[in-house]
């Protein structure tokens, strides 16, 4: 009779312990808390202007895995209100990763193509996330749902290409000239080069004549043409040949076009004891043709040795050589560069330096060279949400040395999302960078050129990984190249 009671006290106990995990989030009280979702905001308003500016963050806590020690998976799911999230924009997170953020661009194309928003346009969203304890047993858990409204717009093009009869190549679309991106500046390029009389227009696709962007309703309005149903097809005009800078912004449809006096030298050449006296030619900055680099590490039987810079591979004495302004200058910055050919002047002035590795760096404009000695960073980091450990830059991913002092490489996973390269890991974000030639540029599978920033991510641009998978990376410091090869 006693061991009856006992069961049945038992049974009693029990069902009060029960009752007593009941609550009205889910019905269920777990051990470490309910899973909560939480945003940054809620009215978002995304800015053709800023694509790289935050849009959103999602942020919400562990949920429980219910004492099984087990990792929990994540999926954050955003759709729009009213339609059960189909379609939907999902991600997943493991390794406890509880936070998504959005920039402004990233998000604003995933509701065009994931959730067939049209651009230009406001919407209202949901959003949610489940856990899932990874156990193969415990039920999944699933947050409140928030709500939000957003406000989109109608990208802009990030390729843009000048044709027209006043331009080298005429009116053939397929062969347009491409404009550069202007760096830090949203919808705006650049493009310098002769201009004949004639006429001119802008494409933003090789070999389609629409979308176009024509005159607009003065020489400084552009119009965006969207197809050939629209009549109006009006280009720009050129009265007189010369070198010209064109300038245009496609967010605010304005255009600046101006004669200017162009770079001297198309390419150049660095020559001397260094090279054997063969002629290896100099870099030219696709942004600014006035400035040329040589990168290299400068070997010699001598502990020093000289060179000067040529105009053509020629050593005939009508061939104009850049050289220093007092025989024999050493290191410096924005020395003084004089030229002449040896049958204007006999003084046959070079640049004597050290042996060692060297980023040289001339400026035609100022007509200024700096000769600066390299000494490689110790260590180089992944960073970025494509990474291992995402942005956190305190815990970035390190690189290993490769076969030179300024070669790094890595291989691993890359998921879709962002990518930089950091110096130094310097916590304010204010250290030294290696960059995008521009922003959003996905990995070609081939050697690229980065941009070197010594103080900050400044022009923030990032590679942008769309396939996940396993990669792997090579950069070279010295030369400020990338490889990013997907295997």
């Amino acid at each position: 009779m006693k061991r009856l009671y006992y069961i049945i006290n038992l049974i009693l106990i029990s069902s009060l312990c029960c009752q007593s995990c009941k609550d009205d989030f889910n019905h269920v009280l777990y051990p470490d808390g309910p899973l909560e979702l939480s945003v940054s905001t809620s009215d978002i308003v995304l800015n053709v202007a800023a694509p790289e500016q935050e849009a959103v963050v999602f942020d919400w806590t562990s949920g429980s895995n219910f004492g099984t020690n087990a990792a929990i998976k994540y999926t954050l799911e955003i759709g729009e209100k009213g339609k059960d999230f189909k379609p939907v924009i999902s991600s997943t997170f493991e390794k406890g990763l509880r936070s998504q953020r959005y920039v402004t661009k990233d998000f604003n194309q995933l509701l065009i193509d994931k959730l067939g928003i049209t651009a230009g346009s406001g919407a209202q969203l949901e959003a949610r996330v489940t856990a899932e304890v990874q156990d193969g047993q415990s039920a999944a858990q699933l947050s409140q749902i928030i709500s939000l409204k957003v406000k989109t717009y109608k990208p802009v093009t990030e390729t843009l290409y000048i044709l027209g009869s006043a331009t080298s190549n005429g009116w053939d679309a397929n062969k347009a000239s491409k404009m550069n991106p202007i760096q830090g500046t949203p919808g705006a390029f650049i493009w310098q080069g002769v201009l004949s009389p004639g006429e001119f227009k802008f494409i933003s696709t090789l070999g389609n004549f629409t979308p176009s962007y024509n005159k607009g309703t003065s020489n400084e309005k552009l119009y965006y043409r969207e197809s050939e149903s629209d009549p109006y097809d009006v280009p720009f005009t050129v009265a007189k040949s010369g070198l010209y800078q064109v300038k245009v912004n496609l967010i605010d449809l304005s255009i600046a076009i101006a004669e200017i006096e162009g770079a001297m030298y198309d390419a150049l050449w660095f020559v001397g004891g260094f090279t054997g006296w063969n002629f290896q030619p100099m870099a030219k900055d696709p942004n600014d043709p006035f400035i040329f680099t040589y990168h290299a590490v400068l070997n010699s039987g001598n502990s020093t040795d000289e060179f000067k810079i040529a105009t053509k591979p020629d050593f005939d004495p009508g061939v104009v050589f850049l050289r220093p302004e007092t025989d024999q200058q050493g290191v410096g910055t924005d020395l003084p560069v004089v030229k002449w050919s040896e049958s204007e002047n006999k003084n046959d002035y070079k640049w004597r330096i050290n042996k060692g590795t060297y980023k040289i760096r001339l400026d035609l404009r100022t007509n200024k060279i700096t000769i600066a000695p390299f000494t490689p960073f110790a260590a180089i980091y992944l960073v970025g949400d494509a990474t291992p450990n995402g942005w956190d830059i305190a815990a970035a991913t390190p690189m290993v040395n490769g076969d030179t002092p300024h070669r790094f490489t890595w291989s691993g996973t890359l998921k879709a999302g962002e990518l930089k390269f950091s110096c130094d890991k310097q916590a304010d974000w204010n250290g030294a960078w290696f960059l995008a030639s521009q922003n959003g540029r996905i990995p070609s599978g081939q050697t690229e050129q980065m941009i070197f920033s010594k103080s900050g991510s400044n022009p923030d641009n990032k590679w942008k990984v769309t396939t996940p998978g396993t990669y792997s990376i090579t950069l070279d410091q010295l030369q400020e190249t990338v490889t990013i090869i997907k295997q």
